[in-house]
């Protein structure tokens, strides 16, 4: 059973998140949270798997309380809820610590996924949110290469090129021409070559370092 901790300022949406886990037999809500400043106590006291946190909040917000989470000892994954229109805040939470992003509109078998990811150790970004990143890394970021890059092959840097635009293995396939195999040989390669854990780091990575096509 994965035990959840809800951080959100408003009661309704809090009451919506229960309402989708109370249908998910293997998700349980552990407790709650009306705002950023009252996640460290509960965490202690509650420990959940994974915190659900909004962004936007009175008194501290959730990418202020992602990084203070994350400096703790052993802290769960976050999992932060935004709105489509807010890609600063998306960028600022995944450089936080947050372990995925996923949408406050999304249906609510795809919240439910996304909780299953990271509970299990992966990362989740919707996919929707992707290009307002970007846009975001390319307006405010001018980064360095870093030295790391230069033991991947032309080829996988090519993928890790349009992973960080959020495209899929299949649509690589299709944009370079070879299988939908051997991009997912490349994308191993990227992973092991850079140290990252999932595919949203691995976009975290190519729109921090301005590599994304």
């Amino acid at each position: 059973m994965t035990g959840l901790l809800l951080v959100d300022d408003q009661q309704l949406v809090r009451a919506g998140l229960l309402r989708i886990f109370d249908a998910a037999p293997d998700l349980r809500v552990v407790g709650e949270c009306a705002d950023g400043d009252e996640v460290p106590a509960a965490v202690a006291r509650l420990r959940p798997d994974v915190v659900l946190m909004d962004v936007r909040m009175k008194r501290v917000d959730g990418v202020r309380a992602t990084r203070l989470l994350r400096r703790g000892d052993a802290p769960p994954p976050v999992l932060v809820l935004t709105m489509f229109d807010e890609p600063e805040v998306v960028a600022a939470a995944l450089a936080a610590g947050a372990a995925g992003i996923v949408l406050k509109d999304a249906p609510g078998e795809e919240i439910v996924q996304a909780v299953r990811a990271v509970a299990g150790g992966r990362g989740w970004l919707d996919p929707s949110v992707t290009p307002q990143v970007l846009e975001d890394y390319r307006a405010h970021h001018r980064p360095a290469a870093p030295p790391a890059l230069a033991a991947l092959s032309v080829r996988e840097r090519e993928v890790l090129s349009l992973i960080g635009t959020g495209a899929t293995n299949a649509e690589i396939a299709a944009r370079l021409h070879i299988a939908e195999g051997t991009v997912k040989t490349h994308v191993g390669g990227v992973f092991a070559k850079l140290g990252l854990r999932d595919r949203p780091a691995a976009v975290v990575f190519a729109l921090r370092h301005g590599i994304a096509s």
